[in-house]
């Protein structure tokens, strides 16, 4: 018996030791020094999948040894690409840690080191409209998402295309356009079904799920919630997030418990969403004094300063915290604040335009770019048809003239249209922004605010009103020349 004992005791220490030696091998020193050893495709891709494993997906406490281990390795190394690693390893660093600036200069040194033909430049691109979807840059995130979806589609690439049209719902997402975000799922997901990528779909439900959130659709939430939840893929972190958004739909106060888990889940990609969450949870249950934190420490970091709109929901979370405690003046003046950025955010989106302009313009220059490439072709049958019979060629003759003439008069409209928007921009939009900006520059200057403010209520309201008036002129006649070519 002892003997048997003693044996036993023996092999499992010797099974132990070989587990201990056997993880020791596999460490992420061990993994990256053989992955640059080996033959430069094979060392691509497994350098890629140990970047995204130690860096992307990576514990924060292990975050920062991970970073110098895989530095100091690729430093060394051979890689006849180790440059663009090393960048790609810097900006994923730094969007871990909410550094966007910073992160958004490393990946664009990494998108110079790689040329447009190699796989890994659409990678990297996708990784820089990431960042510019966290700057709240969404206008250059959405050229980046056209760039990667034109490539992908000449390649035949559906799988990746499927995730680039994920990718431009969240992006739809956090630009607030839902309507938009679920039209790009939904033509994610048909191409889903049909590929049996089970993955994808996990994150076309559940980007599904999120806007029907922020559209107060509880029937909704629930069923793609439940979709999430029936995915063999679905992590801890999107379990939780589809519970909080449930949760605090119908108002229950354990919501505040499941984004608790949330923010301790180094898997949570969406960290800076999470806290906002948090926050507007303890404000929705009372408990103002931890709202209030939440918001402070998010607007007191320097790598956030220039998130506009995030400041701005930020700015109301602190204002409501303080009225809801009836403290009324710091509840004004964080009102104030917010409403400020909210008018820096207007100017910002005249200068810039919106997602939408940008996709109707996309939408006319995709058009007459075919319609260009149609008149080639025409062009050159013409000449084989002037070959071949005279009749022929009177035909294509007047059919080339009516052509030149429709190019003409679509150059003519355009061209009216670019200054209707012109005239409409300089004369009307910058004219009500100014009133609003001289009625609040008057408020600011006087004595009695509130009686001020009350004297120009109605005209700021116009002001506000014929803006948006304005704006939506623009849109419309965006639309209707879309809707003609």
């Amino acid at each position: 018996m002892k003997t048997i004992l003693k044996t036993a005791v023996i092999s499992t220490l010797i099974f132990f030791l070989s587990s201990v030696s056997l993880y020791a091998a596999h460490s992420l020193q061990d993994k990256i020094q053989l992955a640059v050893k080996s033959s430069p495709s094979a060392a691509e891709k497994q350098v890629e999948k140990l970047i995204k494993s130690y860096i992307w997906l990576a514990k924060e406490e292990n975050l920062s040894n991970n970073r110098e281990i895989l530095l100091a390795v690729i430093t060394k190394s051979n890689l006849p690409d180790k440059k663009a690693f090393l960048y790609e390893i810097e900006a994923l660093y730094a969007k871990r840690l909410l550094k966007f600036d910073k992160a958004k200069l490393y990946i664009l040194n990494a998108l110079d080191e790689t040329p447009q033909e190699n796989p890994r430049f659409i990678r990297l691109l996708r990784i820089l409209a990431f960042i510019d979807t966290d700057l709240e840059n969404y206008m250059r995130a959405m050229e980046s998402y056209l760039i990667i979806e034109k490539q992908l589609q000449s390649q035949q690439d559906t799988s990746k295309l499927i995730l680039n049209y994920a990718n431009i719902a969240d992006l739809y997402i956090k630009s607030s356009l839902y309507q938009e975000a679920i039209e790009a799922l939904d033509t994610a997901h048909h191409l889903a079904v049909q590929q049996g990528r089970e993955q994808i779909q996990l994150l076309v439900y559940e980007n599904k799920a999120t806007a029907y959130f922020y559209l107060n659709n509880l029937d909704s939430l629930n069923y793609y919630a439940a979709k999430v939840s029936h995915i063999r893929f679905a992590n801890a972190s999107h379990l939780h997030r589809m519970k909080y958004m449930i949760l605090l739909l119908k108002k229950d106060k354990r919501s505040i418990d499941e984004i608790k888990a949330l923010v301790d889940d180094a898997n949570d990609s969406e960290k800076l969403y999470t806290y906002l969450h948090f926050a507007r949870a303890y404000l929705l249950f009372d408990q103002t004094e931890k709202a209030r934190a939440i918001a402070f420490k998010l607007l007191s970091s320097a790598d956030l300063k220039n998130l506009g709109y995030m400041r701005g929901k930020l700015f109301n979370i602190v204002g409501d915290a303080y009225a809801k405690e009836k403290k009324f003046a710091s509840a004004a003046q964080y009102y104030k604040k917010a409403t400020d950025q909210a008018t820096a955010n207007t100017v910002k989106t005249m200068k810039t335009g919106s997602i939408l302009n940008y996709l109707k313009y996309d939408e006319i220059k995709k058009k007459y770019v075919v319609a260009q490439e149609n008149l080639q072709v025409r062009q050159n049958y013409f000449m084989l048809c002037m070959v071949v019979a005279g009749m022929i060629i009177l035909t294509f003759i007047f059919l080339y003239r009516s052509l030149k003439m429709k190019k003409k008069y679509d150059e003519l409209m355009f061209n009216k249209l670019n200054n209707e928007i012109s005239f409409i921009n300089s004369h009307e939009i910058r004219g009500y922004l100014s009133n609003i900006l001289g009625i609040i520059m008057v408020i600011k200057m006087s004595e009695d605010k509130k009686e001020t403010y009350l004297e120009f209520e109605q005209a700021l309201f116009d002001s506000a009103e014929n803006l948006d008036s304005s704006i939506q002129n623009i849109a419309k006649k965006l639309n209707d020349k879309a809707e003609s070519c």
